[in-house]
């Protein structure tokens, strides 16, 4: 079923049929098409527009209501109190002033040595098994909203005290600069496009099986040692990636 606003709701796929609406809904709002204190279509009007049952309806306009977007009055119908503009994240050279700048927030969830890591871990560091490794798991929020779930990997040696001293001003790029004295001299990122599992979702609270992209990130000193390994799942209804690329001068 192709929409007026060019998106298609596949009721075979396994996202539920609600949360394409939501996320399609997130879009339109973020375009302009409604703008804060706006009534919200009726619930009749946006069943007809979806070609989807009330039920379903009801559950993607709670899921926009959970999220703080609109606000369902008794009575009134629904209000526009939010314009979920997307999180624009930067995958050019990242800086301390650049992290400074944004306007996220962070929540860690969880920070420990360990021994015990994947095998990908273990091979991007080149340790053994029993090499400790520092883990630190943290949710990036914006406007109190999760964006994003963020899993890094350090090597506890190269990095002492970083849990007991904790990050210089929420900035693991900043840390790494200020306290350690570290250049990074190179950050390599893969982009893939993923869904959520149960436990992903319950954190970032979307629905099981929703789209996301995962960024996996390896960032290195100037003679070329890994530093730092991360694993980054962005919502992606409310996420945008940045980058520019500059062809080399040529003489």
């Amino acid at each position: 079923m192709i929409l007026p606003t060019g998106v298609t709701i596949d009721k075979s796929s396994p996202i539920p049929a609600y949360h394409q609406i939501a996320s399609d809904l997130i879009e339109r709002i973020a375009k302009g098409e409604w703008t804060v204190g706006d009534r919200f279509p009726p619930e009749t009007e946006l069943v007809q527009e979806y070609e989807v049952s009330r039920v379903t309806m009801r559950q993607a306009l709670a899921e926009l209501e959970q999220r703080g977007i609109i606000e369902r009055q008794r009575g009134r119908g629904s209000f526009l109190t939010m314009n979920p503009t997307p999180f624009i994240e930067s995958l050019n050279f990242p800086s301390p002033n650049q992290e400074k700048g944004r306007k996220n927030d962070s929540r860690i969830l969880e920070w420990k040595y360990i021994k015990e890591t994947p095998l990908y871990v273990q091979q991007m560091f080149q340790v053994g098994q029993n090499q400790e490794l520092i883990f630190l798991s943290r949710l990036f929020m914006r406007n109190n909203i999760p964006v994003g779930l963020n899993h890094t990997w350090f090597p506890a040696e190269m990095v002492p005290d970083l849990i007991e001293k904790g990050l210089v001003n929420k900035s693991v790029t900043e840390t790494l600069k200020a306290r350690y004295q570290y250049k990074i001299q190179k950050v390599e990122n893969y982009i893939e496009a993923v869904k959520m599992n149960a436990g992903e979702a319950a954190l970032l609270e979307n629905s099981y099986d929703a789209p996301a992209l995962k960024i996996i990130s390896t960032h290195c000193l100037t003679d070329g040692t890994p530093i730092e390994y991360s694993t980054t799942l962005w919502v992606a209804a409310t996420t945008r990636f940045r980058m520019i690329a500059e062809a080399e001068s040529v003489e």
